[in-house]
């Protein structure tokens, strides 16, 4: 029989450790701008500490470093993760990609990263505009990007690397409060980008000779779900749609009373300053009870605030405010709408 902590099964898949949420860029469908919580810097000896008991007690799966911030700017990020990498524990590091040189890769890989997922998001000159990006231009972004990728698909080694887009089908319905920010709205803009991309990545590489069989997995891309295209067995693209999180907490909901998130069920986090968070869209802290400086995680993760939520999830309903807020929406029909469809979409569809 699977080991649990009270409702919640183990291992839970991730662990986001935020190590700094100090970024150069100020992405407009990113909260950054609206976040209130003091930034700052992880103290090198609490990555370590969390990631003692994580190696100690196997609550979890892979141990991922970014929740709000770009990370490559924390200073001992590769002490970090040859910490982590020594206690046997898997890692994925999430980066705009802006200051991901051969340097700092080959310093990654040598340090035992097993993924690094590069938020590409906006995948044209156009749309780069939305991301405020500091110190760095499209081209530039551009060139860094590919040069990275084609050192993956020319070389050996564990690390894998993930290129991930941005989608906003049907967005005037689904993020109606932000009708101005346009990534790749219909399925053939998103495969046009995808076929682009792809071109560019694998072309002159050692697996050129596989760009139909890309194309043949692009051509059965669906935007309204996740989506990733294998390149290699170390490259690969992804797709996801692109939430209203950045700006739908500004706003009064009419709150939800049912629906469903995998919540702390698949991911948890722990902000710089130690607070627990069980959210992925708690930019604020909104969500944290506990700090790690106090509470073990196995204390936490049994803790009542989180056991209620998990449990009230598990019979479709919503009890945490939080949760109300982000399930509902600016009127009942789409509150409606939103809480039968966070059931459909978790329960199924994100599943197939």
């Amino acid at each position: 029989m699977a080991e649990s902590i009270g409702v919640i099964k183990l291992p839970i898949n991730r662990l986001h450790i935020e190590l700094t949420n100090i970024c150069n860029f100020s992405c407009e469908f990113c909260p950054d701008s609206k976040m209130k919580r003091q930034r700052g810097m992880m103290p090198v000896e609490m990555p370590k500490a969390i990631l003692e008991e994580v190696r100690d007690t196997k609550v979890v799966k892979m141990v991922l470093f970014h929740i709000m911030g770009e990370p490559t700017l924390y200073p001992n990020l590769i002490d970090v993760v040859e910490y982590a990498n020594n206690k046997g524990i898997d890692t994925c590091l999430t980066t705009n990609g802006s200051r991901l040189d051969e340097r700092l890769l080959d310093e990654l890989v040598q340090a035992g990263i097993d993924r690094i997922i590069i938020s590409l998001q906006t995948p044209d000159e156009k749309t780069f505009k939305l991301r405020g990006a500091r110190g760095i231009n499209f081209d530039e972004y551009v060139e860094r990007i590919i040069r990275i990728a084609k050192r993956f698909l020319s070389s050996e080694g564990k690390t894998r690397l993930t290129i991930s887009f941005l989608s906003s089908p049907l967005r005037r319905l689904i993020i109606p409060i932000f009708p101005e920010v346009s990534i790749a709205d219909t399925a053939a803009d998103l495969k046009k980008y995808l076929i682009l991309w792809a071109d560019k990545i694998m072309r002159d590489t050692p697996v050129e000779s596989r760009f139909n069989d890309v194309l043949e997995q692009i051509k059965r891309i669906w935007t309204l779900k996740e989506n990733t295209i294998i390149i290699s067995n170390r490259v690969s693209l992804h797709t996801r749609v692109m939430g209203d999180w950045a700006v739908h907490f500004d706003k009064k909901n009419v709150n939800a009373i049912f629906g469903y998130c995998p919540g702390i069920q698949e991911n948890f986090g722990i902000l710089w300053n130690g607070d627990y968070t069980f959210c992925c869209t708690d930019y604020d802290g909104a969500t944290a009870t506990h700090n790690f400086h106090d509470t073990s995680i196995r204390e936490y993760l049994m803790s009542e605030p989180v056991q209620n939520t998990v449990k009230a999830f598990n019979r479709f309903r919503v009890v945490h405010p939080y949760c109300k807020q982000c399930l509902g929406d600016r009127n009942i029909l789409n509150a409606l709408v939103k809480q039968i469809g966070s059931i459909g979409y978790f329960k199924w569809m994100k599943r197939n």
